[in-house]
């Protein structure tokens, strides 16, 4: 699950005449020491729910935590979540292939999001390039490139597309804050995970 989950609560805030375009919300939601709870973005009641504040409330009753009313609370709520599933996931994906992850690259339109990388990196302990946003188009481009002659191969097209971008890079922040938080993460997610 991805940043569908906050899209859908923006439509709702939307509907209901509030402003909670990114532009105001994260800075906002930057400034909040914690967060008031955290979910388990990948439950099933998540994917196409009638009302998706609804299913974030239900799924934050079910484990006695405190139900943002706030939009920017409930934004740090699902992009706190969003970086500790990720990490989660990271580490499964270490553990089944016994192999270390250098790092995380982040592409489309998740890449300009600032608060998610860099929580994405304080959860997982890794550092995180942001970018390309346009990650599709250019590798529709890179494609059409090699089969008409430009580059000899993939792998020297992907080259001369990492030498023309400008990433940005996130790199872990420990904090007390992020270890609470994945401590409380990890109980819920128990809850879901077998």
């Amino acid at each position: 699950m991805g940043l569908w989950i906050l899209e859908s609560c923006r439509k709702e805030w939307e509907a209901d005449g509030l402003d909670v375009d990114y532009g105001s919300l994260l800075p906002q939601v930057a400034q909040l020491e914690s967060s008031p709870a955290l979910i388990f973005p990948d439950e099933g009641r998540f994917l196409n729910p009638s009302s998706m504040l609804e299913a974030l409330r239900a799924q934050l009753g079910e484990s006695d935590q405190v139900i943002p009313q706030d939009p920017v609370e409930m934004t740090k709520v699902i992009l706190d979540s969003l970086a500790l599933r990720y990490a989660s996931v990271l580490r499964t994906i270490e553990s089944l292939t016994r192999r270390k992850i250098p790092g995380v690259q982040i592409v489309g339109g998740g890449s300009r999001n600032d608060y998610l990388n860099q929580a994405t990196s304080n959860a997982s302990g890794l550092t995180v390039l942001a970018g390309p946003v346009e990650a599709t188009v250019i590798g529709n481009v890179l494609v059409q490139a090699v089969a008409a002659g430009r580059f000899a191969s993939l792998t020297e097209a992907r080259r001369a597309v990492v030498q023309s971008l400008a990433l940005r890079s996130f790199h872990p922040q420990e904090s007390a804050r992020w270890s609470e938080a994945a401590r409380r993460y990890q109980a819920i997610e128990a809850r879901y995970v077998s």
